[in-house]
C-alpha cells in the first residue's frame, strides 16, 4: 500500500467528484444534506491549508494500492461502528473511486 500527499488526495477526491454524475440518481436519493454535506476538493485544500485536519474517509469497498496520505479505510459495513467512535465535531471527508 502507498500513501499519496495532499495533491494526490485531492486528486482522488476530485475524481470521486467526476465520477459522482454516473450515479447522480441514486446520490441525490440517498443524500441528506442535513446529515451531510457535499465539498470540493478546493474546499478540503482550503481547510488543510487553514490548520483543519479533517478525517479523510476512505470509502471503497477494498483497499488498493494507493490510498490518501493519512486516510483510515473503514469498510460500509464497519462504518457505523468506526462512527460511533469518532468526536461528533470533527470533519470527516470521504472518497471513493
Amino acid at each position: 500500500m502507498r500513501a499519496v500527499g495532499v495533491r494526490g488526495m485531492v486528486a482522488t477526491v476530485l475524481l470521486c467528484c467526476l465520477a459522482a454524475p454516473l450515479r447522480a440518481e441514486d446520490t441525490a436519493r440517498d443524500f441528506d444534506p442535513a446529515v451531510a454535506r457535499r465539498i470540493t476538493p478546493d474546499e478540503v485544500q482550503e481547510r488543510l491549508k487553514a490548520g483543519e485536519k479533517p478525517i479523510m474517509l476512505d470509502a471503497r469497498a477494498s483497499v488498493g494500492d494507493v490510498v490518501a496520505q493519512g486516510a483510515v479505510h473503514v469498510p460500509s459495513d464497519r462504518l457505523e461502528a468506526w462512527a460511533k467512535d469518532v468526536p461528533r465535531k470533527s470533519l470527516i471527508v470521504a472518497y471513493c473511486t
